[in-house]
């Protein structure tokens, strides 16, 4: 593809581009971060001496110790400074978050200091583990709290070992190999042993965007100046007002800290200018140093500044939560454009010097910042595109250079969205797919109209609507969840549910293969149902069962949370909290959407259900009996039988007997999750994105009606189960077009996987685009492409160091396909690749 990437440049990448490009894809080669403990014996310290103080107060303190301890190095050639950890290669430890995993595992970590160690080992670990905050830890008083049935869908027992699942500490730890976890036997990471996730285990993890626009027209000192407003305005009479004063001061404490970083950096900048030999880089650090002089402490002047600014906005969340992810800058072309806008027009930048920043500043995404998915990114979620307030088209000339930013850089981050609506201009949507063919993965693409309608809709669960401006200018974070962003309560990760699962509970009275055991509702024996509604009804009662326990898990996260983690930094920025005088955990932000239950394998439940339907019930021609005895055996001695059910109706053909069911599949689903309330005066909202653990969960679920054997990968998201669609990719489109995609409110995956020797050309770039269009009048949410053929993906399995940049689409994030587990890139190989 080197001659069509040649030719959809608009304008040359800079040498300095090259060189950093360069950089950075030599630290990508890294299987391994260096870990650094900066943040973490920040926090123990500061959280050590608070101990008996309002623990909001102790949150605001130990994140201005962080900051404090924030590393200050200034590397070569780069016009933007501040790396997470220290440097582009560095990650923090996370010791609070990882709890007793990190005493198992800490010195199987390659790259750290022996010092950095020593002091985990003697001072972080004992803090957390007893002389400190361990004997109350969050996790193990409320654990203590459920129910049995909740301990046991979530463990697989209903009074687990808790040193076996890693809650207490072992005397004596294992060795652990660091192993890519999708190779692990058995292992779901997080989603225990059970049926069910508890989906944020010790910390928030992210999934948000928030206060990048405010800081640029406020800078920090701008936010702490409205939390003194607020606490001048407290009513002392009011005992709900006095309540409001540790969360107000906190903000205040942690705004002051967030203001700092700066002043940090121009300092280390300056000193860097001293040393300088070069003129050109001498200067330039004389002006980086002006910049932090300037931001984020004070609102935003110059393109420069602005860049600068959103990414310290970006970086410090690592200071509050030092393990996180999918930290999303949302709509960059908006909030960026008239700070690139008065720089051009008052001669402060010409056009190349721009999109040199832009591409410098977007390579500083890729950043690995995923220790525990060191083949992928984090999930940085920006979005380009879209529409206005007014409903009138958004893109501008940002938009674009974002674009070739990408087509520049082509590397794993950040997680690059396109927002289409049915009056994007047709040059911009074949700008975006020209990045699409070069194979990158990038971008994917979201249906903006659509995104109007699901935030509209939301009005529907109570609490206050999304108004229709609002609607309109909101995007997308992590992998491509619908977001308000900066007025959500960024509780956005919840419990995992697997709809295959409930479909073999359903089948087997509530007896799970995987664990031996009943473990689900008791709905009657199978072989007695005499109407395929009574299998839907028994499928129905396992649902609402494990949607009840998810309610119940997710309940006691959030309680958990806002005790043991108020988040200050974070609650600062989004809307309402200050005004409100409480913390996004406790109900301070405007809107209180989730967190998610997550799901998998609807497609699979959808295939399974057509099987039965058509063979068992309507032709009659499997009986129920020979049909569970064949599951049960996993087809062994079954082979015709399994062959009747392969034959079977399957979802991505535009087959109305099979899309109606997945389509009843997903409504059962979406209704369910919205019955059900979080702590905040929200209620949970429904998410099909299984990342790389449609693999791993695969290994919970048995052989299922579809012909799929036991233990092998479910489908991936709403797509197609693999190899199944053979009847073109806009078939594809027009079965997930028959779901009711805005009701699925945190959105779901569409991967597909396109011929780059069909498509990667002028013509079919063309072909693409058309597609896209059909894409965004069928109301579908999201869809995304590979263009690898499966050639070079087997020849890459071959002969992995010449492929070391190869990166495809796994779900809602990009990877380095080398570092793939084996089973993940063979699931990757083994989806449909379509051609015109």
């Amino acid at each position: 593809m080197e001659g069509f990437l040649e030719k959809v440049m608009t304008v040359r990448p800079s040498a300095r581009t090259m060189r950093l490009r360069n950089v950075y894809l030599k630290n990508s080669a890294r299987t391994d971060p260096v870990y650094t403990i900066y943040f973490d014996r920040a926090i123990a310290r500061s959280m050590k001496q608070t101990e008996g103080e309002p623990m909001v107060l102790r949150r605001a303190k130990a994140f201005a110790a962080a900051v404090e301890a924030f590393p200050v190095e200034i590397f070569a050639d780069e016009p933007f400074v501040g790396w997470i950890g220290g440097s582009p290669v560095a990650v923090p430890v996370g010791a609070e978050q990882l709890g007793a995993r990190l005493e198992i595992e800490i010195d199987h970590y390659r790259h750290m200091s022996d010092q950095d160690r020593r002091i985990v080992k003697e001072e972080i670990i004992p803090y957390w583990k007893g002389e400190g905050d361990w004997k109350r830890h969050w996790f193990y008083q409320n654990y203590q709290t459920l129910p049995p049935e909740t301990r046991n869908l979530l463990y697989g027992d209903p009074d687990p070992d808790l040193k076996k699942i890693g809650i207490i500490t072992r005397s004596k730890p294992p060795a652990m190999p660091r192993v890519p976890i999708e190779e692990v036997p058995g292992r779901t990471d997080g989603l225990g042993r059970g049926f069910i996730s508890d989906g944020m285990t010790r910390h928030h993890i992210g999934h948000s965007s928030f206060g990048y626009e405010k800081i640029l027209k406020k800078g920090f000192l701008g936010v702490k100046k409205d939390a003194e407003e607020r606490l001048a305005r407290l009513d002392w009479n009011d005992a709900e007002e006095q309540r409001k004063v540790p969360f107000l001061k906190g903000v205040v404490l942690a705004m002051d800290a967030a203001a700092g970083i700066g002043r940090k950096f121009a300092a280390g900048a300056r000193e860097a200018a001293g040393r300088e030999k070069e003129a050109w880089r001498k200067a330039e650090l004389e002006k980086i140093a002006e910049i932090c002089e300037r931001v984020p402490a004070h609102p935003a002047r110059t393109f420069h500044e602005a860049l600068q600014s959103v990414w310290f906005t970006q970086v410090l969340n690592w200071c509050e939560t030092p393990i996180t992810f999918a930290i999303s800058p949302g709509k960059v072309d908006q909030y960026l454009y008239p700070y690139y806008q008065r720089d051009i027009q008052e001669g402060r930048l010409t056009q190349d010097g721009a999109q040199e920043l832009v591409d410098c500043w977007l390579m500083r995404f890729t950043q690995g910042v995923s220790p525990y998915i060191p083949q992928a990114g984090a999930a940085y979620h920006m979005d380009v595109g879209g529409l206005k307030a007014d409903g009138s088209d958004a893109t501008n000339t940002l938009s674009y250079m974002f674009i070739e930013g990408m087509i520049h850089t082509r590397m794993l981050e950040p997680n690059f969205g396109i927002l289409i609506h049915s009056r994007t201009p047709e040059d911009f949507l074949l700008k975006a797919c020209q990045l699409c063919v070069l194979g990158t993965g990038h971008p994917m693409f979201l249906n903006n109209d659509l995104f109007v309608e699901n935030f509209l809709a939301r009005g529907n669960l109570g609490g206050p609507p999304v108004p229709l401006e609002l609607a309109r200018t909101s995007g997308a974070i992590g992998c491509n969840e619908p977001h308000v962003a900066n007025y959500d309560s960024e509780f956005n990760v919840g419990p995992f549910l697997l709809l295959p699962q409930m479909l073999e509970l359903a089948l087997a009275d509530g007896w799970s293969r995987y664990h031996g055991k009943y473990m689900g509702v008791r709905t009657g024996d199978a072989r007695r149902f005499e109407t395929f509604e009574a299998l839907q009804e028994a499928y129905l009662k396992q649902l609402a069962y494990f949607a009840h326990h998810c309610e119940i898990s997710n309940k006691n996260s959030e309680i958990t949370l806002a005790q043991r983690y108020p988040t200050v930094y974070t609650s600062a920025l989004i809307e309402d909290c200050i005004e409100n005088g409480r913390t996004r955990e406790e109900g301070g932000a405007r809107f209180n959407f989730g967190p998610c239950i997550a799901t998998a394998g609807a497609t699979d439940v959808g295939d399974s259900l057509a099987a039965i339907k058509k063979l068992v019930y309507d032709e009659k021609k499997i009986a129920m009996a020979d049909l569970l005895d064949a599951l049960e055996k996993n087809f062994e001695g079954y082979e015709i039988l399994r062959e009747e059910l392969l034959r079977a109706p399957k979802f991505g053909n535009d087959d109305d007997y099979v899309d109606d069911l997945v389509a009843w599949v997903m409504k059962s689903y979406c209704d369910e999750v919205v019955k059900h309330k979080n702590t905040r005066g929200g209620y949970l909202v429904p998410y099909q994105n299984p990342l790389v653990w449609y693999v791993s969960t695969g290994r919970l679920i048995g052989a299922l009606p579809s012909g799929r054997k036991a233990w092998e990968p479910l489908s991936d998201g709403i797509s197609p189960t693999r190899g199944v669609d053979v009847s073109g990719p806009t078939a594809v489109f027009n079965s997930v077009a028959k779901i009711d995609n805005a009701a699925i409110f945190f959105g779901q995956t569409l991967n597909m996987r396109l011929s780059q020797e069909v498509f990667g050309n002028d013509l079919g770039v063309r072909r693409l685009a058309t597609m896209i269009r059909t894409f965004v009048d069928l109301k579908i949410h999201h869809c995304q492409f590979n263009m690898v053929s499966s050639e070079t993906l087997r020849d890459a399995q071959r002969n992995p160091d010449a492929y070391q940049d190869l990166t495809v689409r796994v779900a809602g994030y990009v990877a380095y396909f080398t570092r793939l587990g084996k089973s993940v890139q063979d699931s990757i190989i083994a989806r449909t690749e379509h051609g015109a």
